[in-house]
């Protein structure tokens, strides 16, 4: 049986990006912190974390902190259960979602469950592939991912899709599209897109037999300041509709082409069973039901 305070000091390290942060948070001296990462190295005959800046778990570093975080999780859950004394926030859930989700919807389940004293929310946003390299690294507990495939030790629910409509301001569709929209047409308009590894704009290019690389292009990582850019006239790009349905309905923003865009999305997390997350579930479920599209 591994120690707790030892493997409270590993969430505490990678959670707060150094040994320092961690000293701070636990209310030891640093000396404290690394004594203790040293004696679970020792447990467990293999080094835990790459001793950077900041530090980075090892392969066998993930695993424990995955199993440090389902323990931690659980422990808090059964003190509450039994009436002890928890401090606010002492289920803190580390849950992974991509840009898009948090901007859109993903907000209306944190408000969901705001009533909880003992819960809090400690959301990673990264695009939906890299999500789910998080829940493989122990960093998170949950993810909203738009992979099928599972990690292990996990469960997957299918969420819905994520509608994405191309876009560009009333200015730039005058000065680009007045005369239609075509490969002469596309080819001369600057796109503005999220990161590399946003394939949509990509995707719908491929109906006009084209490429991002022909085009001038525009890397705005934030969902706000991207479809502030577009607004700006800066470029054209895909965006979620729950994201500007209000801005269509004011003309803020021109719709290019009817053709959507649709990314699925899904819910994974422990197999392992615990009441907190079961009832987050809940909540992502039936609040994506209601604002993803379902097929």
């Amino acid at each position: 049986m591994l120690d707790h305070r030892e493997l409270e000091t590993l969430i505490a390290i990678v959670d707060g990006q150094s040994f320092d942060s961690a000293a701070r948070h636990l209310h030891i001296s640093p000396g404290a912190v690394s004594q203790r990462i040293k004696s679970l190295e020792n447990h467990i005959g293999n080094s835990v974390l790459i001793r950077g800046i900041p530090p980075r778990t090892t392969a066998a570093g993930e695993q424990v902190l995955t199993y440090a975080r389902r323990m931690l999780l659980l422990q808090n859950e059964m003190s509450l259960a039994l009436k002890n004394n928890l401090n606010p926030g002492a289920l803190s859930l580390s849950i992974a979602v991509n840009h898009d989700s948090l901007s859109c919807w993903f907000m209306d389940v944190v408000s969901s469950l705001n009533e909880q004293p003992h819960l809090s929310f400690d959301i990673h946003t990264s695009n939906t592939i890299s999500t789910q390299e998080l829940l493989k690294s122990g960093e998170v507990i949950a993810a909203i991912t738009s992979k099928t495939n599972q990690v292990a030790g996990c469960k997957t629910r299918y969420l819905g899709q994520l509608e994405y409509i191309p876009v560009c301001s009333q200015s730039f569709f005058n000065s680009h599209f007045s005369s239609g929209i075509g490969k002469e047409q596309l080819k001369s308009a600057p796109i503005a897109i999220f990161d590399r590894n946003d394939d949509l704009v990509e995707r719908f290019l491929t109906l006009y037999d084209m490429k991002t690389e022909q085009i001038k292009t525009h890397y705005i990582p934030s969902s706000h300041v991207l479809l502030d850019a577009v607004k700006r006239g800066i470029g054209w790009t895909m965006l979620p509709k729950l994201l500007i349905d209000d801005q269509l309905a004011t003309s803020k923003l021109v719709v290019i082409n009817s053709q959507s865009m649709f990314v699925e999305l899904y819910w994974n997390t422990w197999e392992q069973v615990s009441e907190i997350i079961a009832q987050v579930e809940k909540q992502v479920i039936s609040i994506a039901t209601k604002k993803l599209v379902q097929y």
